[in-house]
């Protein structure tokens, strides 16, 4: 267990380590000042069914709808609620492309 990297300056306090509670399986976590541990997961956002309907003009059903239809990519994960979510990266192409399957 060891830390990873150090911060200098403005992330004085701020380290990537192994050697903290909330890393698992040798898996490093980004831990702040305060000593709270952060992952994946807390940093990437979350991009929601509904963020992505409204975001290109139609309903949750029709996004439905289009999973079902294979016309977007599969989720990327399911949150603490068993909602589906994608990351910007898998969703991006939709979102940029608009309205269009």
């Amino acid at each position: 267990m060891a830390d990873i990297w150090t911060g200098e300056g403005i992330w004085e306090g701020w380290r990537l380590t192994t050697d903290h509670p909330a890393s698992s399986y040798g898996q490093p976590v980004l831990v702040d000042p305060d000593g709270i541990a952060y992952g994946p997961g807390d940093i990437r956002k979350r991009i929601y069914q509904a963020d992505v309907a409204r975001q290109l003009g139609v309903t949750a059903a029709a996004i439905t709808g289009r999973i079902n239809r294979g016309t977007l990519p599969p989720v990327d994960g399911v949150d603490e609620h068993g909602r589906g979510f994608w990351y910007l990266g898998t969703i991006n192409d939709v979102l940029q492309r608009g309205g269009a399957e």
